[in-house]
Order: C-alpha cells, then sequence, then structure tokens
C-alpha cells in the first residue's frame, strides 16, 4: 500500500476495506461470559478433529461447514454427552484450506463467534462483529524454511537510510509525471503533499557503510522496499525489474552488500511488486506502440493505445494481467523472482497481494520453492489472512493483525483482557508453523510512525517489549530506534538522523533485541497466558527446552504488583529484568513477584 501513488491526501483516515464485514455493537461485557465454543487451532489436513459445544439439552445443534475450495457445504449433527455438552468428530478437508462453520439449533437459532473487529489499512477497538467460527487447515509437507525462526527483521527505504556515493542521486530520471525531481537536503522534510519526486539520496552502498550499526543493533534480516529501476523515490512503479535503480547504484553493490551482511549473519530480503509497473516502463511502452508487440497481452487495454486498467485506477501504474507470459517472466527459470534469488537473497515480499489471485501465488510459491527451498515468502495483506498461511502460498504475512493489538494496548485502547482475547484468537487462526514465521509489525513505509501514534518514548518501548517476546519474526522499520516520527505514510520516511538518534530509544531497542537473541525461550519459545490483570497488566511465559521466560506489562499510569505462579521447581531468589527497566524481582514458594512501574516491561528467566 502506498497512498501517494493513489494521489489520496495522506493525513486523512483510510476509509475501511469494503471486505471488511459489517459491525456488530456489542457491549465488552459480552465477550467476558464463558464462550460456549470455542474452535479447534490450525490443524493439519485429512486429520479429526473434535467440536465441543456447551448448549442446552433441547439444542440438538448441527454443525454447517463450508469451505471456500468447494461448490456445496455439508452437515454434521452434535451428540449429547453425559457432562451436558454436545461433540461431534470432524474430518477436516485432504487439501489446505480455511473451513468455517456456524451451529444451527433446534429453535431455529444460530449460533456464530463474536470476534473483535482488528481493522485492516486502518486500526479498529472497541467494535465486535459476529463470523463463523474458522479451522485452518494446513499441509504439514508446506513448512516455511527452518532458517526463519528467531530472526529479527529491519525494514529499509533505502533512499532515507544513510548516503554512501553522493553522485549517485544525480543518476536516473530527471522528472516524474511531468515534475521535476527534487534533490533534498538529509536534513528536510520530505515532500508535502507528496509527490514522490523528491530524493535524499540514499544508497545501498550506505547500507553498506551501516552494517556494523546494523549488526550491533541485533539485526539478522534486512528488508528493502523496491531497488529495482523506477522514477519515484518509492520504486513501487518499476522501469526495468532487472536492473538496480542507477540512484541505488549497481549489481556490484549488491553482491558486495549481500557477501558483507552475510558475513555478518545477516540476510538480505527484497520487495517484489507484480501486479503493476510504471507506464514509463520498458514492458508497457513496448505494449502501447505496437498490439504485435509481445507486451501488449501483458496488460489490459480499455481503449488501446491510450487507456488501460491501473492499479487502483491509477494510470501511471498500469497492472499486468494473469497470463502465462508474465508468469513466465516473474517467476519462470529465468524470471525476476530467480533471478535476484540467484545473487544470494532471502526470499521476496509480495506488495499489494490480495490484487493478484490465490492461484497465482500458489503457483509462484511452487516455482521459487522448486529452485530454491530456502526462500522465505511473504505476503503484504493488511486483513485475516489466514487463507495465505496453510502451507500452499506463503510463510508469512506482514502482521498487522498483530501489530493493531500491541499498539492498541501499549496506547490505552485495549484493556489487558481484550489483548489476550485478539492473540489468543491470532494463536488458534494460524497454522503452528507459520506462527513462528510472521512478519510481526508495529509500523512500516506504509504507516504513521509509532512514536506518533503511541505519543512517547516510553509507550513506544512498552510496545517494542511485547513485540521482541512474543513468538514470530519482529519487524523493526528504520529509524524507530532512533526517534523518527510522522503522522502518515510519506511524512514518516525522513533520513535517518544520524548523530541525533533518541538515545533513550536506541539504548532499549539494541539491549532488548540482543537479549531475545540471547535466550533461545524467547526466539523460539511456545507461549502462554500467565497474567490477565483488570487494571493494565499483563504477562506471557515463553518456554524452550526447560528454559523459561516470563514478560511481564504495564500499559497503566501506576505501579503494579504482580504475582506469577511459576511452579514449585523455580529455583528461589532474586531474578534481573533482562531490559533494566524493573529494580529487581523475587521468586518465593513458586511465584514470581515483581512491581512493574508504569508504561514498563520486564523480562526475567524463571
Amino acid at each position: 500500500m502506498h497512498e501517494e501513488e493513489l494521489g489520496i491526501n495522506s493525513q486523512e483516515l483510510p476509509t475501511p476495506d469494503p471486505r471488511t464485514p459489517t459491525p456488530t455493537s456489542r457491549p465488552s461485557s459480552v465477550v467476558r461470559r464463558p464462550k460456549p465454543h470455542i474452535p479447534p487451532p490450525a490443524s493439519p489436513t485429512s486429520t479429526v478433529v473434535k467440536l465441543n459445544l456447551q448448549a442446552d439439552p433441547t439444542a440438538h445443534p448441527e454443525a454447517v461447514f463450508t469451505d471456500p475450495r468447494r461448490e456445496h457445504g455439508w452437515r454434521v449433527a452434535l451428540s449429547l454427552q453425559s457432562d451436558g455438552s454436545w461433540t461431534a468428530d470432524i474430518k477436516l478437508p485432504q487439501e489446505p484450506t480455511v473451513l468455517r462453520y456456524h451451529f444451527e439449533l433446534a429453535d431455529g437459532s444460530i449460533l456464530r463467534e463474536l470476534r473483535q473487529i482488528e481493522g485492516v489499512e486502518k486500526a479498529v477497538y472497541g467494535v465486535w462483529e459476529e463470523r463463523d467460527f474458522r479451522i485452518a487447515c494446513y499441509d504439514p509437507k508446506g513448512t516455511p524454511p527452518a532458517w526463519v525462526p528467531g530472526q529479527v527483521i529491519y525494514q529499509i527505504f533505502p533512499d532515507r537510510f544513510a548516503q554512501g556515493d553522493p553522485a549517485n542521486i544525480h543518476k536516473g530520471p530527471g522528472e516524474f509525471n511531468g515534475r521535476p525531481v527534487i534533490h533534498n537536503k538529509w536534513s528536510d522534510l520530505p515532500e508535502h503533499p507528496p509527490k514522490s519526486r523528491d530524493f535524499y539520496g540514499g544508497d545501498l552502498r550506505g547500507v553498506i557503510q551501516k552494517l556494523p550499526y546494523i549488526h550491533d543493533l541485533g539485526i539478522t534480516v534486512i528488508y528493502f522496499t523496491p531497488i529495482f529501476a523506477s522514477p519515484t523515490n518509492h520504486r513501487y512503479d518499476a522501469l526495468d525489474y532487472m536492473q538496480i535503480d542507477p540512484r541505488l547504484g549497481t549489481e556490484a553493490d549488491l553482491r558486495e552488500l549481500i557477501e558483507k551482511a552475510g558475513e555478518m549473519g545477516i540476510r538480505v530480503l527484497l520487495d517484489g511488486v507484480f501486479n503493476h509497473c510504471s507506464h514509463e516502463s520498458i514492458y508497457f511502452k513496448a505494449a502501447r506502440a505496437d498490439k504485435l508487440s509481445p507486451y501488449y497481452r501483458w496488460f489490459s487495454f480499455t481503449s488501446w493505445p491510450d487507456k488501460w486498467e491501473g492499479w487502483m485506477n491509477v494510470g501511471t501504474m498500469p497492472e499486468f494481467v494473469e497470463c502465462p507470459e508474465v508468469e513466465e517472466f516473474f517467476f519462470g527459470k529465468d524470471g525476476v523472482a530467480h533471478h535476484w534469488l540467484g545473487y544470494g537473497t532471502a526470499g521476496w515480499r509480495t506488495d499489494v497481494t490480495p490484487w493478484l489471485t490465490d492461484e497465482y501465488w500458489r503457483r509462484f510459491r511452487r516455482a521459487v520453492r522448486r529452485d530454491y527451498p530456502d526462500a522465505y515468502l511473504v505476503a503484504e495483506d493488511w486483513g485475516d489472512a489466514t487463507h495465505r498461511l496453510v502451507g500452499d502460498s506463503f510463510d508469512a504475512t506482514m502482521n498487522y493483525r498483530f501489530g493493531y493489538s500491541v499498539l492498541g494496548f501499549a496506547g490505552g485502547k485495549l484493556t489487558p483482557w481484550e489483548l489476550d482475547d485478539r492473540l489468543e484468537t491470532l494463536h488458534r487462526d494460524t497454522p503452528p508453523p507459520a506462527f513462528y514465521t510472521q512478519m510481526n509489525v508495529l509500523g512500516s513505509h506504509d504507516t504513521a510512525r509509532i512514536l506518533t501514534v503511541l505519543g512517547s518514548p516510553e509507550r513506544v518501548m512498552l510496545a517494542a517489549a511485547l513485540q521482541l517476546a512474543y513468538p514470530g519474526v519482529p519487524m523493526l522499520y528504520y529509524g524507530d530506534e532512533a526517534g523518527i516520527e510522522g503522522g502518515y505514510a510519506e511524512a514518516s520516511r525522513v533520513a535517518f538522523p544520524w548523530g541525533a538518534e533518541d538515545a533513550q530509544l536506541l539504548d532499549f531497542y539494541r539491549q532488548a533485541i540482543n537479549a531475545r537473541r540471547a535466550s533461545r525461550a524467547l526466539s523460539l519459545g511456545d507461549v502462554r497466558t500467565v497474567l490477565v490483570n483488570e487494571r493494565s497488566g499483563y504477562g506471557l511465559m515463553r518456554t524452550y527446552e526447560g528454559e523459561r521466560v516470563v514478560a511481564l506489562f504495564n500499559a497503566g499510569a501506576a505501579p503494579l504488583e504482580v504475582s506469577v505462579e511459576v511452579g514449585d521447581k523455580a529455583e528461589e531468589g532474586e531474578r534481573s529484568d533482562l531490559l533494566g527497566g524493573i529494580s529487581s524481582a523475587t521468586i518465593r514458594n513458586g511465584t514470581l513477584i515483581a512491581q512493574v512501574p508504569p508504561l514498563c516491561a520486564g523480562w526475567f528467566n524463571v
């Protein structure tokens, strides 16, 4: 998502996605009642799961199933058990899918799940809806690459991170969309309103020079927004997918970056825009010049050569069609995906993933994995993208569902139990292999800066502590650790403030990321909730092969005394906070006791 390409006023809040179901207004107390049915967690295909429903003995419920990959649904009657519950064993489909169902009772009433609406392009809090229950049925053979769990990602918008060769900024097209380009000073704010034509001169050489900084921060994967030839600063409108943008450097620079980053244990992940290109691209120019050009069939013209289908109706970004030639270009043996993976890159994040069909992405995965089985494939899908994680297309999504939840808690918009409800639902929805490879974001190049959203460094550190303590692959947007602000996406894309970083934030991020990496429990362990305090406290425990870490969070304005049972086997005595924000904690009689200051978090080995 990139609002400046759409010509929108990016300071306005985006319109909710029309695919979002209609909300149901419910008092929050409704959700606090015991739930009559909790769906089984994501499970392998062809396995049997048990449904358990609490209902009146006269209910005689039937479960009504729908599989989006089948034409017809089916019904299953539940049987009454001696304990008063209703149960049924369910055979899951043989192919990966997200199975949906609800219950119909004898009196004609229908029982569905009551869920919090999380939002798509904008976070939503305090609104609930009734939806069918769902079970993700995943292919146990379609697992993500084994190297991904435990990584920490750093997203770089390359024009704004670091300048290595000052001459590079003068390379590339001198105008965009009829307007001359602007060469900003490093301290300038981005052009407002944004027109995608202002450049700061950040390049690959600058990233190479800053690799020691990135390594010291604890990062293991650099994720670049697009780096291919383009007329704009964001580069989501390629001119040539096989050429590094000259403003960023050369192919030799990319090879050197990958090599030197690899020596530090850092991989490089690229951004693939396979839905649309620039109207000035070599492909689209050829399509407009001649109907007999092989590129004509790549695009959808409404009136050749002057009218065509553009992404979100933006004429400067014509959309590709899903013809075999386009697929061959992007993921054939000599296509774009394979070409750059051959450089030693770690995988692909795919832009505007919902604008291409699910079948397209299944073919993409199969083609890439045949030759590059360790390629990490990440989808940009802001909503409930469970169907992308069932083992036949992607290894992860940019997990905005998680980010909205954490920011809501840290910003005082979600109570601890509302946070727990969201995280438990997310955990249940996500197939276990993908749960540990999800790209867990708080902010990105498409959002306001988290410091602006949350309003204080203390709340940023609280949110980051929860992000880094939770399973998955945390992603840090460049400069969040330095205190960059910005109220909308393009205003947030400022140059990195080298020499003027927020020292408190930077020290915190460096300590927290490296503490996570040093702990196998925090990097790889399972998770369970250990504290849901009515006021402001939340806690979870991560466990891996006998190593345990309890993470405590206080989103309130007052200190919080907490007690968490950790078991009699825990050695008694003082415990130091791995984050350094809590003076100490004590284990007595199998209980961890700590006083958590306001807007603070602590991690403790137990």
